[in-house]
C-alpha cells in the first residue's frame, strides 16, 4: 500500500492507493491525479518510509518508475 501524505495550498491532505503501480498509471493519464509540482511531506510504501531525493509527485513518480 503507498500512503502520500502531501500539501493541498496550505492544507495538509493524504491519498492512499492500494499497489504503487495504482499511482504511476493514474500519474501518466491526460490529466493525472496531481500536478508533478506538489510537495509531498511524507510517504509509505508497504508501511516503510520513502526517502525521496524529490519531494514532490514529480520525484515520487521518477522513485517509483526505475
Amino acid at each position: 500500500m503507498l500512503v502520500i501524505q502531501y500539501v493541498n495550498g496550505q492544507t495538509n491532505a493524504e491519498k492512499v492507493y492500494q499497489k504503487a503501480a495504482e499511482f504511476v498509471a493514474n500519474q501518466q493519464l491526460e490529466v493525472p491525479d496531481f500536478e508533478d509540482y506538489v510537495a509531498i511531506k511524507r510517504g509509505t510504501l508497504d508501511g516503510q518510509p520513502l526517502t525521496l531525493a524529490d519531494a514532490t509527485m514529480r520525484g515520487l513518480y521518477n522513485y517509483l518508475n526505475q
